[in-house]
């Protein structure tokens, strides 16, 4: 039986492994690096969806952000954090802070996607059959707009 399973791990673990390591190293570096320095003690990746994170606009400034899905290490709590490059922040949506009608904990979602919107790119958040929503910036902060319920 034990040979068994160490077979099974020798043949799964690298896969796994692997894609964990590119999805992290698909990120820019920039963003790897806001990451570590600001939120890795609290936070970590979340790569239960793909993709696991997004490039754009977030905040219309005309330079890349990301968002990236991750979970706040001691309550499990799952959420957004969008991090905006040249200037060294970030905001945390769900993830242990409340957020719109998403809560503080966005374990509820199982689909997100990217919409180029005017000036600064916005996300879609939802529940297939269920909630839908559209995180934007209104020009001076991060907002949540219901779509369905």
């Amino acid at each position: 039986m034990r040979r068994l399973i160490n077979a099974l791990l020798a043949f799964f673990l690298p896969a796994f492994v692997c894609l964990t390591v590119r999805a992290v190293e698909e990120l820019p570096s920039w963003a790897i690096k806001a990451f570590n320095e600001k939120l890795s003690a609290r936070y970590k990746l979340f790569q239960r969806m793909e993709p696991s994170f997004f490039a754009g606009d977030f905040n219309g400034d005309g330079r890349p952000d990301v968002a990236l899905l991750i979970q706040e290490r001691t309550t499990g709590k799952v959420g957004i954090a969008i991090l905006g490059s040249g200037k060294n922040q970030f905001k945390i949506l769900g993830a242990g802070q409340s957020f719109g009608n998403g809560g503080d904990d966005f374990s509820w979602m199982d689909l997100w996607s990217m919409r180029h919107s005017g000036k600064a790119d916005q996300l879609y958040v939802g529940k297939r059959e269920a909630a839908s929503a559209v995180i934007y910036w209104d020009g001076s902060k991060y907002k949540w707009q219901q779509e369905g319920d």
